[in-house]
């Protein structure tokens, strides 16, 4: 057959070479259909597939390819080159108790054909048979009941492909392993991959098992062993992709049989048994190891590796990592803890681990105030609080905080903060110094308004001797005056210059040395008088003579030295102790004569006041001179006539004229 392309427009006509071919060498046959698939007997891995060509072109030798995968395999597995008159054909290497997807296609025998469409797909599960191999087997065991018993949390990982040899329908867990024509007492019988169960705490190891429809697999024994062995000497991650993780360690210095690989997403989504994973590694001389189970990108996983020896578990030795790194979700929330006019303390929560999405590196802290200046620092991501100091005082900051991983940066709202003028202990210092001025202030206005009593409090009002009554009762000048005594004796005339009173309280006692067991008075009689100071004379001799025998005093006139008038004694000032003993009075300097020959000086004496009756208790005198003395009335005292003496209603014992 000739075959050309020819083209034809206004311009002319063109023509392809001409192709000379056998129609059937370039023919594309339908596409066959198959008829059956079938196992080979006696539980081998073939399987026998059988099919049909299409009736167009069933008189055509045709060559044949068959395809087949499993659900999980991302490709094809193709089986070439099948020529069968039979349209029959047989293959093995199939696993047993899987699922297959078979097609198949055809073209002419001699190759120059192309190829069919493939056949719609059948799909078809080999037979199963028992499971084969061991589990890989990790546990967790806890003490309870003061330690009589132990609670075991076991887990294991399914048969590899190859080994479950079909679909496993559960797995069996029992403390001795199963042998003929014994029945299995099984402490867990579950379709999960892990168990817990309760055995008493000399219980050291288990059996494990796994069956199908087919029968059930040779028990793994699980020896519980003390994790008591030398931990890894170092161990650090790196990412593989967004779903797995590369863990390396350094092998341990005693030889070890395998590797246990825990991890877990933190903060845990769920329970603690059902969000951890592991990963046992067979090979002893192993120094990585690539984790793919439920890993996600931007979660953080807490990545634990133990050694395990013939007789032990090693220690464990931790890490942390990320598949995945990228910007914190959001910022910590700061506040301000303190303020003052030079510096800031700030302070903020962590970022939670959910909304991290990678290692926070650092944080950095800027503020910035109304004047224009910028400034930030930088701290270590231990840390949750900062203090910014050279502030400057009554000013506007704003401040906001940037968290920061690998893989970038987030940032927190800002934060206004106003400097105070002054800082607390000045406005305490200013407020003490206000307080106590206001109060001295108070204390002076009370003082003004009440000058006297305050006065008087802290300096006591003396009288003044010049502002007395008896100052306004005697002139300041007194004129002498003549006193004249009784006919029967005449001394001579006396001349005063100046007296002094004093007045002294009803109650007073009288003074020690006065003090004699007194002289009871006869009943119904009056108190008798007090005598006159003046010693009496003898009758009928001249003033200035004296009895025969008789003494003469001293002239108390014109004398050298001074002379003693009278002794008061007195109380304290206003109740005050009287410390100080009483002065003595002494009579006047004077030189003026007297208006008489000059009389002897009295003998000293006190200037009592009496007070009740005689049983009051006033001694007499201790001399004769002294009796003579006061035999005489004291109301004849000179100068006492024109005078009005105060307390006179106490003075019981004077007479009145």
């Amino acid at each position: 057959m000739d075959i050309w392309v020819s083209v034809q427009n206004a311009l002319g006509t063109a023509e392809s070479e001409h192709l000379c071919i056998d129609p059937t060498d370039v023919a594309k046959l339908d596409p066959p259909v198959l008829k059956s698939i079938q196992s080979v007997p006696f539980q081998t891995d073939c399987v026998s597939v059988a099919w049909e060509v299409a009736p167009t072109s069933s008189h055509i030798e045709q060559q044949c390819e068959l395809r087949y995968r499993t659900r999980e395999d991302p490709g094809w597995t193709l089986v070439p080159d099948i020529v069968s008159p039979n349209l029959k054909t047989h293959h093995c290497g199939f696993l047993f108790g899987t699922d297959y997807r078979f097609q198949m296609r055809c073209r002419r025998v001699t190759a120059m054909g192309y190829w069919s469409e493939w056949s719609p797909a059948w799909n078809f599960i080999t037979h199963e048979k028992a499971p084969a191999g061991k589990l890989d087997v990790w546990w967790k065991m806890t003490p309870v009941d003061s330690g009589k018993r132990a609670e075991v949390h076991l887990l294991w990982k399914a048969l590899k492909r190859n080994e479950v040899n079909g679909r496993t329908l559960g797995y069996w867990v029992s403390l001795s392993p199963r042998r003929r024509n014994m029945e299995l007492t099984a402490v867990c019988n579950t379709t999960e991959m892990q168990c817990n169960f309760s055995v008493l705490a000399g219980v050291r190891r288990v059996y494990l098992s796994a069956y199908n429809s087919a029968g059930e697999s040779a028990a793994t024994e699980v020896i519980f062993l003390e994790k008591k062995g030398q931990p890894l000497a170092g161990i650090h991650t790196s990412p593989c992709d967004e779903h797995s993780l590369w863990v390396h360690w350094e092998a341990p210095r005693a030889a070890a049989t395998g590797y246990i690989l825990e991890w877990r997403q933190t903060p845990l989504p769920g329970p603690a048994s059902r969000s951890m994973s592991w990963q046992l590694e067979r090979n002893r001389s192993a120094t990585k190891a690539l984790i793919r189970e439920n890993i996600e990108p931007f979660q953080l996983y807490n990545i634990s590796v133990y050694p395990l020896y013939a007789d032990a578990v090693g220690l464990p030795l931790h890490t942390a990592a990320y598949s995945k790194e990228k910007a914190p979700s959001c910022a910590p929330k700061f506040r301000l803890k303190s303020v003052s006019k030079s510096h800031a303390e700030l302070s903020w929560d962590p970022v939670p681990t959910e909304m991290q999405n990678g290692f926070i590196t650092n944080y950095t802290i800027f503020w910035a105030s109304t004047a224009g200046d910028e400034l930030r620092a930088v701290v270590n991501a231990s840390f949750t609080t900062f203090t910014i100091r050279g502030l400057l005082p009554s000013m506007m900051y704003k401040v906001h905080l940037m968290a920061s991983t690998a893989a970038g940066s987030t940032n927190s709202t800002t934060l206004t903060l106003v400097t105070p003028a002054l800082d607390e202990n000045e406005i305490q210092y200013l407020l003490l110094f206000f307080g106590l001025l206001s109060v001295l202030l108070v204390v002076l206005i009370v003082c003004f308004h009440k000058n006297r009593r305050v006065k008087n409090q802290f300096w006591p009002s003396v009288p003044d001797p010049a502002n007395s009554s008896l100052g306004k009762w005697v002139p300041a000048n007194l004129p002498q005056e003549t006193l004249q005594t009784a006919s029967a004796r005449e001394p001579g005339l006396v001349t005063i210059s100046d007296i002094t009173v004093l007045e002294k309280g009803a109650e007073k006692k009288a003074p020690l040395w006065w003090k004699k067991d007194p002289v009871p008075a006869a009943a119904g009689s009056f108190p008798a008088l007090p005598k006159s100071y003046i010693h009496p004379s003898s009758s009928g001799l001249p003033s200035g003579s004296r009895a025969p025998g008789e003494a003469r005093p001293g002239s108390y006139v014109n004398g050298a030295g001074t002379v003693q008038y009278a002794k008061v004694v007195a109380d304290g000032y206003r109740g005050q102790q009287q410390h100080v003993p009483s002065p003595l009075y002494i009579r006047s300097d004077s030189t003026q004569p007297l208006l008489s020959e000059s009389t002897p000086s009295p003998k000293p004496y006190e200037n009592l006041w009496f007070h009740g009756a005689p049983q009051a208790g006033l001694h007499c005198p201790s001399s004769p001179e002294d009796a003579a003395f006061l035999e005489e009335p004291l109301i004849d005292f000179p100068l006492l006539h024109g005078l009005k003496i105060d307390g006179a209603e106490d003075l019981h014992d004077f007479q009145r004229f």
